[in-house]
């Protein structure tokens, strides 16, 4: 299994803009056609494709704000044909290794709405841990610590 993330161009936009999560997540997540087009308005983007056997599989989005050192991970997505196979574990990890080398990060925040569908079990497997805080006043701040 050769997981990787890609930068996003010109080659390969379409192709991530097509993955779909399943219908239950819909309401939880942006498209990445959406998401790609909310990176440009973002003072600190960092995005990446993700690539399993050299096809691409999902999307990454972080806020990262050098500025404040505060890393916000803003769109997480697998497509529906790739869940439940433990590749968003890896890939988180291989995300966390990609900005600790670049940034050296030391924590990794993200926000979920609870509810059917909602990515929080996830995200909790993956070691984020709830703050306490609520973002925009209705979604559960999680934070992992690296």
């Amino acid at each position: 299994m050769d997981l990787e993330l890609r930068k996003i161009n010109s080659e390969n936009f379409y192709s991530i803009c097509q993955l779909e999560v399943n219908p239950e997540q819909e309401c939880h997540i942006d498209s990445n056609a959406i998401s790609l087009a909310e990176a440009n308005f973002m003072e600190f983007a960092w995005f990446r494709a993700i690539y399993l056997n050299n096809a691409p599989i999902g999307f990454i989005l972080v806020d990262a704000n050098v500025s404040t050192n505060t890393f916000m991970l803003w769109r997480f997505m697998l497509d529906k044909s790739c869940q439940s196979k433990g590749l968003g574990r890896n890939a988180i990890q291989i995300l966390v290794v990609a900005l600790q080398k670049e940034f050296g990060i030391s924590e990794l925040f993200t926000s979920v709405i609870s509810g059917e569908g909602s990515p929080l079990g996830f995200y909790r497997r993956c070691g984020f841990i709830p703050t306490g805080n609520l973002v925009a006043g209705r979604e559960i701040e999680l934070c992992l610590s690296i």
